[in-house]
């Protein structure tokens, strides 16, 4: 395990009382990692996926539109049920997760309602996030 995955698993233990949220992390962290550790990577293939106007308001400075599970699970594919494996989810769970939690991380790492702020945004970047913003 390296120095980064301790990091993020001693932010996400860190968060008392919510497995859900902790395992929600862990998933992105892992959807990071297979997309070259770049959260505008995982961006793209959520654009690509067809989450386009979601994620536009993901990263916007509005209210958040919501997706459901399926959404996620086509948009990710294989790289969603490769990262729930990593964490001892199944797809569908991890999906689940996904869509209550993705549009508060993507709005969280992208202050400024633009997605450039996500650009060379890593591993490291969602551990302080978590601390920032889940942890209240």
């Amino acid at each position: 395990m390296s120095l980064l995955d301790n990091v993020i698993n001693a932010a996400t233990s860190a968060i008392s009382g919510n497995g859900e949220q902790n395992q929600a992390v862990q998933l992105v962290s892992q959807l990071v990692q297979q997309n070259g550790g770049n959260v505008g990577e995982l961006l793209g293939k959520l654009q690509q996926g067809g989450l386009g106007d979601a994620l536009q308001s993901w990263i916007g400075t509005g209210s958040n539109a919501s997706v459901d599970a399926s959404q996620i699970q086509n948009a990710l594919g294989s790289n969603l049920t490769e990262a729930a494996a990593k964490v001892g989810l199944d797809a569908s769970s991890a999906s689940n997760l996904l869509a209550q939690y993705l549009p508060n991380i993507i709005n969280a790492i992208t202050p400024n309602g633009n997605a450039a702020d996500a650009n060379g945004f890593g591993l490291d970047d969602i551990a302080r996030i978590v601390m920032q913003n889940f942890l209240k």
